[in-house]
Parts: structure tokens; sequence; C-alpha cells
């Protein structure tokens, strides 16, 4: 597995891109990005307009010669969209995006959840999908939807998964740790330790009565990869979390103050024809 890290690479920008791994190295014709908190909110809502958004991501897809945006209105799903072109998507409510058309940039919004990004270079496939704890395993629905409309052979997937909050900081109750077992992978929870001392901005989360576990969407969707066949020399990871660092929009880490958190955009842009 493939690590990268957005604050070692940050030198002030508004938004940050990564190319995608295959067998261990960089591979051309596709890059996936996001948005930071220094670009302010990326809400997104059918009947709601957020001109902060439309300039930032109009920069986007400018900077990568004239993309169309395909962007979805989030609801914490498994529903992967597979579109040709930008009015695809029109109206539409789900959390995943997928196509073969280089001029279009997919687009969904993420404030701690998991981003996780798609490429096969063969087939041109690419796409993103928004991951939260509810839509975790979304990912696979994206990759079956690319085997069943492009042909793609899971093994020649390259997969990277953005920053969001991590096991630091993400802390849960019995209740969601037993599902993420159940479901994913073991791996994914540890118990918090009676010696443990919350940073500020957990000792201010409201996490209700009984044990408590630190749990790890990281792991949770690479187990998901792995069953869905993704090779781990194909897969790139950001080891940044969203609520310890502050560049980034987070959630937990700004309402548990009292603040409005900054939604950022995630986007995967295929350059070439």
């Amino acid at each position: 597995m493939n690590e990268i890290s957005f604050v070692k690479n940050y030198s002030g920008e508004n938004y940050l891109t990564f190319p995608f791994y295959q067998a261990g190295k960089t591979v051309d014709g596709a890059f996936w990005g996001m948005t930071l908190r220094s670009a302010g909110s990326m809400k997104f809502r059918w009947n709601e307009k957020n001109e902060n958004r439309e300039k930032m991501l109009s920069k986007i897809c400018s900077d990568f010669g004239g993309k169309k945006i395909s962007q979805v209105q989030l609801d914490h799903t498994k529903l992967v969209f597979s579109v040709n072109d930008s009015s695809d998507t029109f109206e539409k409510i789900g959390d995943g995006i997928i196509t073969k058309n280089p001029k279009l940039l997919p687009v969904v919004t993420v404030a701690d959840c998991v981003p996780i990004f798609l490429y096969e270079p063969e087939t041109g496939f690419f796409g993103v999908v928004h991951s939260g704890w509810k839509g975790t395993g979304i990912v696979e629905n994206a990759i079956n939807l690319a085997r069943q409309n492009y042909g793609c052979d899971a093994g020649k997937i390259c997969a990277a998964i953005g920053p969001h909050i991590r096991d630091c900081c993400y802390i849960v109750n019995s209740e969601r740790a037993d599902y993420f077992v159940k479901n994913f992978s073991a791996s994914c929870v540890r118990k918090v330790e009676s010696d443990e001392v919350f940073k500020g901005v957990l000792k201010n989360w409201n996490y209700g009565s009984g044990p408590l576990y630190h749990l790890s969407l990281l792991e949770a969707n690479l187990a998901v990869l792995k069953r869905a066949g993704i090779e781990e020399e194909n897969i790139v990871v950001s080891t940044d979390c969203t609520c310890d660092l502050e560049m980034f929009g987070s959630n937990r880490r700004e309402t548990s103050f009292g603040d409005t958190f900054t939604v950022q955009a995630a986007f995967t842009v295929r350059t070439g024809k």
C-alpha cells in the first residue's frame, strides 16, 4: 500500500491533487484531489445556490482544460451513478459517480467522511464516492458497476483513500463498533483505554453511555477494497486526519466547538482524450 500526505505537500493552495498508483508506481492519465478548508464551504444542494462552490469548481475545471462538473446531492447512501454526460446526475441524490468521459469532473462532498477515488488506465474508467459510516461499502458498488458497464478488471483498478477522520479522533459507542466488526473487519476497532486522555475536541463530543471504541474507517474500506478484488499495491492512502488538522473541514472538530463545519469537494480528473 502506498501513502501520501496533504500536510507535507501543502504550500498555500486551496486544493491539492495527487496521482494514482498501480503496482506500487504512479500512473499517468488521471489525478484525484480535494479542496481544503481555506477554499470555504463546498456544500451542495440542488435547491440551494453556493457561489463559493461554483467559483472554486469552475477554477478547478479550468485548471484541467475545461471540464464539466458532474455532481450529486449526498444522502449517506450506497447509490452510485454511471454517467456519460454532466446532465445524467441532474437532481440526482446519491453518493458516487463513475464515468469514462474525460470531459467530466465527478465531484462529491466530504467533511470527516471518506472520499474514495477510482481509476482504471486500460478502460479509462474513473470516479469518486463519498463513504460515510452508513455508506461504508459503497466503493464495492462502484467497482461492481464499473465491471458491469465498462468491463473493468478489478485487479487493474487503482484506488485512493483521501483525508478523513482517523481512528485517533473517531470515537464511537459499542453498537457502532459491533456493526463494523460484524460487517467489515475486527481490525476496524480498538477499545478506548480507561487511562486515555482525550484532546479538547474529543472531550466536547457526546458519546452516550457505555464502553467506547476507536473506529478506523480506513481499515473498514481497505477490507471492502480487498473483498472487491483491488490489489494492495494499487491503493494509495492519505495519512492525514481531517479532525486533527485545521487545514481540513471537519464535522466533528468544528461542530464540537459550536461552529458550522466546512464541507470540502472531492473529485477525480482524467487527463488526455
